[in-house]
């Protein structure tokens, strides 16, 4: 007697593929991602094509596949670290600025900070700035005190300020 149980993990998720579907375009929809359904999907069937046979035929005999696969699906379109968000959503393009929103202080700051002569003042400004490293982790990575980084970082601000 063959049955649905008697499938094997790549036929039970071709057969839930407009389940799969309909969880991912609800989960999208709501957080805004409705033109990554495409991505998000196929995200997912990878996720679910990773997972241990016996673990896919578990939940499609117990019926809980659905909810396995909305709870897998919020995880990556919620989460900031998920490969869903790494690979499609962080790669968006950027707005642009608007020209006349534009203000060269900025670049006029980095191009000072760039000319410090003072090279562990200016690696301070290089980690916080460009790689947004909190004080903390800088100062684990320069192997000094959090104050000392923090009092290095504040008067060389001070000095950019004045440029």
């Amino acid at each position: 007697m063959t049955g649905k149980y008697s499938l094997s993990k790549q036929e039970i998720i071709a057969s839930e593929q407009d389940n799969i579907r309909q969880i991912c375009e609800s989960v999208a929809r709501s957080n805004q991602d409705h033109c990554l359904v495409d991505d998000l999907v196929q995200e997912i069937n990878l996720i679910l094509l990773t997972q241990l046979d016996e673990t896919i035929q578990s939940l499609y005999e117990t019926g809980q596949l659905n909810y396995f696969v909305a709870r897998v699906v919020t995880n990556q379109v919620i989460s900031n670290t998920s490969d869903f968000h790494k690979k499609y959503r962080d790669r968006g393009v950027k707005d642009c600025p608007i020209y006349e929103d534009y203000d060269e202080k900025a670049d006029k700051l980095w191009q000072e900070a760039s000319k410090i002569d003072h090279k562990f003042s200016k690696d301070l400004v290089t980690l916080r700035f460009e790689y947004n490293l909190k004080i903390s982790e800088i100062a684990k990575v320069k192997g000094v005190s959090e104050r000392y980084v923090y009092r290095l970082l504040s008067k060389t601000l001070n000095y950019l300020k004045k440029c």
